[in-house]
């Protein structure tokens, strides 16, 4: 019962979370703009220091990238019924809501611009998924946040290295262990459904 419990607390977040940014998307950019393209075109206005500038472009993208994935772990919280699935779901929630509201708040104290919800790419994925049910779903969803896990594992290391800002590094440093745990119970998970006939 408190897992139902969790599970709902956090399906109405996500909801909370998509109705929040949705609005905020509304009075702050043009219903036809990527909010990650206009954030990146601020940063690139605001920043003359390459490596600053390098910073805010990663930054950004990496904000998009935790709106992308929160609302699509809340779309497995609440389509797919395999309890491995759903509680991977919630932890990728939980986990990357509070990574978001921590480079938010670092953005703020850099004059960072970031965006207010996830990427065109990222909602278009989303919806088609949108459509998915039953095994079919779970696979493809584990496929899906694995692949993107891995690319968000990769960017990581990368301005971990370049980086020159030790705040900004410090939070990398901080989040990558997280990124690597999901990935590696995302492949537990999926090798699980891989085995079982239901």
């Amino acid at each position: 019962m408190k897992r139902i419990f969790r599970i709902l607390t956090l399906a109405s977040l996500v909801l909370m979370l998509a109705c929040d940014t949705r609005r905020e998307s509304d009075s702050d950019t043009n219903d036809n703009e990527d909010s990650k393209e206009v954030a990146e075109e601020a940063n690139d206005e605001k920043f003359d220091d390459k490596s600053m500038e390098n910073d805010a472009d990663f930054v950004a993208n990496t904000v998009a990238a935790n709106y992308g994935e929160i609302k699509f772990a809340g779309l497995a919280t609440q389509r797919s019924a395999n309890p491995e699935v759903k509680k991977a779901a919630a932890m990728m929630v939980e986990d990357h809501t509070k990574a978001l509201n921590e480079l938010k708040t670092l953005a703020q104290s850099k004059s960072i611009t970031v965006p207010v919800e996830e990427d065109d790419e990222a909602r278009r994925k989303t919806e088609r998924f949108s459509d998915e049910a039953g095994k079919d779903f779970d696979k493809k969803w584990c496929n899906e946040m694995i692949d993107r896990h891995d690319e968000s594992i990769r960017k990581f290391e990368n301005r971990m290295e370049k980086t020159e800002d030790a705040e900004l590094k410090a939070w990398i440093s901080k989040t990558l262990p997280v990124l690597r745990n999901h990935r590696d119970h995302l492949k537990m998970v999926h090798d699980k459904i891989k085995d079982t006939n239901t």
